[in-house]
């Protein structure tokens, strides 16, 4: 996990006034993100553990698109490259 996503993560845990709370909100995070075997329960552990899952889904989103796009690129200046000759 990079820091960006850790502080993003803090950030949320801080709505919940005890640090009990706070605790079970970034450990569900934790392991929604690393999509490990749920030891936790309740609403806050819940919420936690959707927002990981949810962060881990947006970041290989944008990692298969970035591959994606490189591809093509690749691809498209090998075609031109192919044209010149």
């Amino acid at each position: 996990m990079n820091e960006k996503i850790i502080k993003k993560a803090e950030g949320l845990s801080l709505q919940y006034d005890s640090e009990k709370d706070r605790l079970t909100f970034f450990l569900g995070f934790v392991e929604g993100y690393k999509h490990l075997k749920g030891t936790g329960s309740g609403e806050i552990y819940e919420a936690g553990k959707a927002y990981g899952a949810r962060e881990f889904h947006e970041m290989t989103s944008r990692r298969e698109d970035r591959a994606f796009r490189k591809a093509m690129k690749q691809k498209y200046n090998h075609t031109n490259q192919e044209r010149i000759k």
